[in-house]
């Protein structure tokens, strides 16, 4: 066979090598058209179900995702708690605003406070410092008289201070020859230690470790006024005696009528009340004693 004969036979068998091959490119090429059609068609028919397939494969590529969500969950809860602070916060604010000073809720609890201070101070006051005592009879006149007002201090009582001339009141309960309930009020003559001596009328007094009498001047009594003893006094030895280290002698200004150590004996120092300052009642007689 010649050369060119060879070449004629190779270039139809290569000639009918392509004719075969087109009709199988073309059937690949048209199954694939097919089928990128039908994928199109399904994407459209089903978005959601390709959404959750996206999402459960990011879900899956990022766990970090629920962490996300529980972040957020713990942020609304701290949102809360902050709100509720806040809230709790103006609450405050509003009730320390209202007893703001110069409001009226301050102006009512500051009076309030007031009033309780001065009950507190009138107790105190009454119950250690000073009370109100009322004259009965007529033992101490003419210095006081039937339903004179007196204010007695108690602080002599504390420190037992106490000298003659000083206008007490006194507890007689249980002394012999007292049978009332009130107190009395009278007036110191013998202090502890002395020796008193009633004798012509007059008080006579001989002061601790001293070896003579000396006649008390008792310038608060009207002129003229004399100091006798009662016979029970006298049988007692009430007209003189020494005092101990906690006796005071007492008597009232009213000398005639009253009821005092000349009959009761002196008075310890524990029936001391309290000790007279002022008068302050009547109005028009208000006097320091």
């Amino acid at each position: 066979m010649s050369k060119e004969e060879i070449k004629q036979t190779e270039e139809n068998a290569a000639e009918e090598k392509d004719v075969s091959l087109e009709p199988a490119v073309s059937e690949d090429v048209k199954a694939s058209e097919e089928k990128a059609e039908e994928e199109i068609t399904a994407s459209e028919e089903k978005p959601e179900e390709k959404e959750t397939e996206i999402s459960e494969a990011l879900s899956e590529e990022d766990p970090s995702a629920d962490e996300k969500s529980e972040d957020e969950g713990s942020d609304e809860e701290e949102s809360e708690e902050d709100s509720e602070n806040e809230s709790s916060d103006k609450k405050a604010f509003a009730r320390g605003k209202k007893f703001e000073k110069g409001s009226k809720s301050y102006e009512i609890l500051d009076w309030l406070r007031t009033i309780c201070i001065g009950v507190l101070a009138g107790i105190f006051i009454v119950v250690f410092l000073v009370q109100r005592d009322d004259v009965y009879g007529s033992s101490m006149n003419p210095t006081l008289t039937q339903g004179d007002v007196l204010f007695t201090q108690k602080l002599s009582t504390y420190f037992k201070s106490y000298k003659r001339g000083d206008i007490v009141v006194l507890d007689g309960s249980g002394m012999e020859g007292y049978t009332g309930k009130e107190y009395l009020v009278k007036r110191i003559v013998g202090l502890p230690g002395e020796t008193i001596r009633i004798a012509d009328g007059n008080v006579y007094i001989k002061a601790a470790g001293a070896t003579e009498f000396y006649l008390l001047q008792e310038n608060y009594l009207p002129a003229g006024v004399r100091t006798t003893m009662m016979d029970g006094g006298i049988k007692k030895g009430y007209d003189e005696i020494t005092l101990g280290e906690d006796e005071y002698y007492c008597m009232g200004d009213n000398r005639p009528v009253s009821n005092d150590s000349r009959n009761l004996g002196p008075f310890a120092e524990k029936r001391i009340v309290s000790v007279a300052f002022i008068r302050v009642y009547p109005f028009n007689e208000i006097k320091i004693l």
